[in-house]
């Protein structure tokens, strides 16, 4: 019987935990919204893997951890409502100048059917830009000219508008685009229990945020990450 108690009464310490935990959502979320949220989260906390990168590890504090995420997540973001994040196809955003807590979605995070894994990181990216003791890691304007490897327009993978000139690039590794690339990245080389669905979308995804990096000592420290990794 005392045992039995003593279970309850952790139970009810945890599940209170996690209350204290969850996000607030504001009214104006469509409920449709809100539960996809709600279940891309439920799937992050779940990730595992047994390695990771040194740069994840530098960020996320430890091997690839869903627990972890969650609650580097948790520690930023506390409120959920709606907004145009300044129009275009924009999924989500933050305006830490206004209240770094509030993280803002579109109609466009159920609207461009992106993949779950690409979702999360924005997520990520998003709650990155709340750490004030980073200066919010702002984003530095694009190079103009702005082309990959092959000499092709760099544009945004969703919008495919041309990023040259646009506030779209980093210029460290552990900018917004750079810990969204390197969890990417890290999903695609060591998650233990995602799909190889996953895994895929994380690789496509993860190289479209890695080329976001206009520094080139910054993209060749990602690069060697994550190829030393391999």
């Amino acid at each position: 019987m005392k045992s039995l108690k003593l279970f309850c009464a952790i139970s009810l310490i945890f599940f209170a935990a996690i209350r204290a935990q969850a996000l607030s959502f504001s009214t104006s979320v469509p409920p449709a919204i809100k539960t996809q949220m709600l279940d891309d989260l439920l799937m992050f906390q779940n990730i595992q893997g047994n390695n990771a990168t040194p740069l994840y590890k530098s960020i996320y504090s430890g091997a690839l951890n869903g627990q972890r995420l969650t609650q580097f997540f948790n520690s930023r973001i506390q409120m959920v409502d709606m907004n145009d994040c300044g129009g275009g196809p924009a999924v989500a955003c933050v305006r830490p100048y206004i209240d770094s807590r509030i993280m803002w979605l579109t109609p466009f995070y159920l609207g461009l059917q992106i993949p779950q894994v690409y979702r999360l990181s924005i997520l990520i990216h998003e709650s990155r830009h709340t750490e004030k003791s980073n200066r919010y890691w702002n984003h530095v304007n694009c190079p103009t000219p702005f082309k990959d490897i092959h000499g092709d327009d760099i544009r945004g993978i969703l919008s495919h508008v041309l990023l040259q000139g646009m506030a779209a690039c980093d210029q460290t590794p552990y900018g917004a685009y750079g810990s969204q690339a390197i969890l990417l990245k890290n999903i695609e080389l060591h998650c233990s229990n995602c799909t190889e669905k996953m895994k895929m979308d994380a690789q496509i995804f993860g190289d479209d945020a890695m080329m976001r990096l206009s520094d080139a000592r910054a993209l060749q420290e990602l690069n060697l990450d994550v190829q030393n990794s391999r």
